[in-house]
């Protein structure tokens, strides 16, 4: 007997209905496993006031929104919700973007570039509790984390040690079961 489908609530928040139509049909091409109930919404204000309404599981969101940018959305959305879990999607690999993510609660950072195995894997990954970046994305974290000690305090980055070394295994494209060991 196979095991049941599960079903992840997902809200998209982006600004181009390509982007979101794009994800919603790579996800629900992929419904082996997991099926998804999708909700969209194209800028920050019309996000929040979907979360008010209605429980997420997982919510990826764009850096780059109309009216409240990103990290500005995904402040409020932690006032109300505190525990969903927020992928950043982004065309943006800048640090200073994927800095005021994590800073703000993203417990990822993927590149619009992601393959949709990849995407599914980053949206289980931050399901059950994992933080998840892309390889550019934790590169990136890493490169900023050795050249912390040139960095005042104030604009050091807040990751754990532990969270350094799992970037650095995810950048050598470790799998879970890896990094696990």
């Amino acid at each position: 007997m196979e095991p049941p489908i599960r079903t992840i609530r997902l809200l998209i928040i982006d600004d181009h209905q390509m982007v979101r139509d794009g994800i919603r049909v790579m996800l629900e091409s992929r419904e082996n496993f997991l099926r998804f109930d999708i909700d969209e919404a194209e800028n920050g204000e019309i996000a929040v006031r979907k979360i008010l309404k209605k429980d997420f599981d997982v919510v990826l969101i764009d850096y780059q929104l109309p009216g409240m940018n990103g990290p500005e959305t995904l402040q409020k959305i932690r006032l109300y919700k505190k525990d969903i879990k927020v992928l950043a999607l982004s065309n943006y690999d800048e640090f200073s973007y994927v800095r005021s993510m994590i800073n703000e609660g993203a417990n990822g950072y993927i590149l619009k570039n992601i393959e949709p195995s990849q995407l599914i894997h980053a949206i289980e990954s931050v399901l059950a509790g994992k933080p998840y970046y892309s390889n550019e994305v934790a590169v990136k974290l890493i490169d900023s984390a050795k050249s912390s000690d040139k960095i005042p305090a104030n604009e050091k980055s807040n990751l754990s040690n532990r969270e350094l070394e799992i970037l650095k295994m995810i950048a050598l494209e470790m799998t879970n079961d890896e990094i696990a060991k």
